[in-house]
């Protein structure tokens, strides 16, 4: 399925390059076609941020087998880079019936908030899983001196509640010196 996705998308990259590359007139097309291509590459990179460990862990279970927390307890509350200064969300995720479960990711790749929630959405659709994105925010994380800083906010989806996120990473990185926010900054 996946790979009938990605033949379909380079297909219509190619067509709507060709379009824009043959018709003077279409040349303001090709910075959405490059923008979608960055896309459709990164897509196929297997180091955005543990996507494939997660999706992997999710495959192994059938919509049917479990309960909702057996599906809601497969799925990591933290996934964030090792190291630097990127955006993070705050994801909620619902379970069949009333069960739900906060998330947090957080990866330097994401030029937006809302990058990450569209790897992570397809991930949690296939589990079954319905989710909302509750805010988001940015985080510094420095492992060499066990130290998280979370701040701000994302201008598409507001502010996360930086506390919530933080107790996540508490349980996360036990042993780290020093895991704070502040709701200041952008």
């Amino acid at each position: 399925m996946v790979v009938r996705c990605w033949v379909v998308c380079c297909l219509m990259f190619c067509a709507v390059r060709s379009f824009a590359l043959s018709n003077a007139s279409a040349k303001c097309v090709l910075p959405v076609v490059y923008s979608a291509r960055q896309f459709l590459c990164e897509l196929r990179q297997p180091s955005l941020g543990n996507r494939t460990t997660f999706s992997r862990q999710g495959s192994t279970m059938s919509a049917e087998g479990g309960g909702a927390e057996a599906k809601l307890a497969a799925i990591p509350d933290v996934e964030i880079d090792p190291d630097g200064k990127f955006k993070y969300i705050l994801i909620r995720c619902h379970g069949p019936g009333d069960v739900s479960k906060d998330i947090v990711r957080g990866f330097a790749w994401a030029e937006y908030h809302d990058h990450i929630y569209g790897k992570v959405k397809p991930v949690l659709d296939e589990l079954q899983i319905q989710s909302q994105v509750l805010g988001g925010g940015k985080i510094t994380h420095e492992s060499a001196e066990k130290k998280i800083h979370v701040y701000g906010k994302s201008t598409g989806f507001g502010q996360a509640d930086h506390s919530i996120t933080v107790e996540k990473l508490k349980k996360k990185f036990p042993d780290y010196s020093s895991i704070t926010f502040n709701n200041e900054g952008y």
